[in-house]
């Protein structure tokens, strides 16, 4: 029999029992591939020649492979149990981001006041505060209003004339001061950036698409850059600026961001633009209320499409929220920003 000089043959000598030598120089090339610095994958024969190997009485040489036999399924159960462990380690803290955030949005992070103003008189308002913009041309009327209220121990949903019952949609009981609706509610604008490609330019205004906010903050590292004229052009339909939220809605959905910064931008159709009422709505509480599961599970089932999937805008209108008073979200906001912190 002829080998290949890739492989090296090894012949005991003396008294030695063979499955022990095998034994052995499996963990000695172990560990000499281990140590190896070489690009290429492989071992010297001077290596192997040169390292010490213990050769124990032939008796005792028997006693270690059949005690070895004896352990190795227990060696197996133990690797696939470590490979576990450190899977859930590295994904721990995340887990239990998405927990707190969920407990946050359940009302059970902090305790309810009784006399905080209730949302449904906070709903109230941003309903009062929308119609004004309205009246004075600024926002356009929503023509799939949402009403949702309690009756009877139930909740219901007015929509386009239709009451139904959605009582099944509500994957959670939530404090009394507390109300359920749409995430379209609370918004008094909500739309995406263009749906055309512009022309670029070598400098100018940037133009931020998915790649520039997936990181949960405004980056314009890498941003491409358009005309101040076209700029001017996009922003009479999309014109976000400090303190709206923008999220990701085509490919990594569901990412929120809020805009910190006056630098004049533009945005692509993967980015759609929310403006709310700051001063009836705790921005920091909203970027974390997009973040929970409760909002990201809704974003999941929505995203649809092959390859670059899309989560459409009436289904993020549609989104089902759950409000606090606004002097709860400043509690819940500020006790998620110490605890996340940590974590």
């Amino acid at each position: 029999m002829h080998i290949a000089r890739q492989i090296m043959a090894v012949r005991p000598i003396g008294e030695v029992y063979v499955p022990y030598i095998k034994l052995v120089l499996e963990t000695l090339v172990e560990n000499l591939r281990a140590a190896a610095k070489s690009m290429i994958p492989g071992i010297a024969r001077e290596d192997v020649f040169q390292s010490l190997f213990p050769i124990p009485p032939f008796d005792e040489q028997h006693r270690i492979v059949h005690r070895f036999l004896d352990i190795e399924p227990l060696l197996e159960l133990y690797t696939v149990a470590d490979t576990r462990l450190i899977s859930l380690n590295a994904a721990f803290p995340e887990t239990l981001k998405k927990s707190i955030l969920q407990e946050a949005v359940q009302g059970k992070l902090v305790p309810q006041d009784p006399n905080d103003e209730p949302a449904s008189v906070l709903l109230e308002r941003i309903r009062a505060e929308k119609e004004q913009l309205i009246k004075e041309g600024k926002i356009k009327r929503d023509k799939h209003e949402s009403v949702i209220f309690r009756r009877d121990n139930s909740y219901y949903e007015k929509m386009n004339g239709i009451e139904r019952c959605i009582d099944d949609e509500l994957p959670f009981e939530i404090p009394e001061s507390w109300e359920w609706c749409r995430l379209g509610t609370i918004l008094q604008k909500l739309t995406d950036g263009t749906h055309s490609t512009p022309k670029y330019a070598a400098s100018g205004i940037p133009f931020i698409s998915v790649k520039d906010i997936s990181s949960g903050k405004i980056s314009f590292e890498s941003t491409k850059f358009i005309s101040e004229e076209e700029h001017e052009l996009l922003a009479s339909r999309c014109d976000p600026h400090r303190d709206d939220i923008l999220l990701t809605k085509v490919g990594t959905t569901g990412i929120p961001v809020l805009v910190d910064t006056d630098r004049p931008f533009s945005i692509f159709v993967s980015v759609a633009q929310l403006r709310f009422s700051t001063e009836l709505l705790d921005k920091c509480f909203l970027i974390y209320l997009l973040k929970s599961p409760l909002v990201q599970t809704q974003c999941r089932e929505n995203t649809k499409g092959v390859g670059n999937k899309n989560w459409v805008m009436r289904d993020i209108a549609n989104t089902l929220i759950c409000i606090p008073p606004l002097a709860e979200q400043k509690r819940i906001q500020a006790s998620l920003a110490n605890v996340l912190k940590s974590i």
